[in-house]
């Protein structure tokens, strides 16, 4: 009886994981691109499919309008400082993610949770938005 309900448990954990879960069409999207290896052109919202493809498809970070969004992906990149975003909360992620300071930096509580689950093994069940922590959780599968 244990074993049926661990595995009905870890079964439902891995339903529930999936980027179909996500309400937000293009963070939806954006996630299957990530997880699945789906097309980043189901995106409708240009900087976010400018992101996907520069982050899967090796397209430059240049076709991002926003500023910040376009410096965080070049950070990602190449490496880069992160010094040239502007978004604190944004830029205190990149800084993490390159292991240069710890998301505690991050002043919004999802944003910290989503960092903290994906750079340093804590869980998503922290995070209150539901889009985030399904992608946080669909990442971390």
């Amino acid at each position: 009886m244990r074993l049926l309900l661990a595995m009905l448990l870890m079964f439902s954990s891995y339903t529930f994981a999936s980027c179909g879960n996500i309400d937000d069409h293009d963070q939806r999207a954006y996630c299957n691109a990530r997880e699945s290896g789906s097309s980043c052109g189901n995106i409708d919202n240009h900087d976010l499919r400018a992101s996907c493809n520069a982050e899967l498809g090796g397209s430059s970070c240049g076709n991002i309008d926003d500023h910040d969004q376009r410096a965080y992906c070049n950070a990602k990149k190449s490496g880069s400082s992160c010094g040239n975003i502007d978004n604190h909360d944004l830029r205190a992620r990149c800084n993490a993610e390159q292991g240069n300071s710890s998301c505690g930096n991050i002043d919004d509580h999802d944003q910290r949770a989503y960092c903290n689950a994906t750079t340093g093994g804590s869980s998503c069940g922290n995070i209150d938005n539901h889009d985030l922590r399904t992608r946080c959780e669909a990442l971390k599968r």
